[in-house]
């Protein structure tokens, strides 16, 4: 199977940076990094990842640019990793059915890789068959 490709969407330049350590330690390729909503819609048309995961705050919440992301990468899984708890998160844009998935940056960065990386790899091994 193909390593997933993600575009990681953080405004904290260090989170980022650690983001991408954890994926690409996890064998995932970072085929991008975009500290803003205007740069991830950018990068998300143009690279067409497998998962695009973006902070809901960037630095603040655009659900109108996270529904952009859908349309200009529809097959792109959409993954909110916010400092939001999951419910939370879930509370404030789940009704919108736009985000695939939701983690925390709370929990543990094991938790958070291997979700995220488990939850990719199903996807695309399901678009496969």
């Amino acid at each position: 199977m193909d390593r997933p490709r993600m575009l990681v969407c953080e405004d904290a330049i260090g989170y980022r940076m650690l983001i991408r350590r954890w994926l690409e330690d996890a064998d995932v390729d970072v085929v991008g990094e975009a500290p803003t909503w205007p740069e991830a819609e950018r990068l998300a048309s143009e690279l067409q990842p497998d998962a695009v995961v973006a902070d809901l705050w960037m630095p603040t919440l655009d659900i109108d640019a996270l529904s952009r992301l859908r349309e200009l990468a529809p097959e792109a899984a959409i993954v909110s990793l916010s400092g939001l708890s999951v419910e939370e998160a879930q509370r404030l844009v789940g009704e919108t059915g736009v985000v695939d998935l939701f983690l925390s940056k709370r929990q543990p960065p094991a938790q958070i890789v291997d979700a995220l990386r488990d939850f990719v790899r199903e996807r695309m091994g399901a678009e496969q068959s």
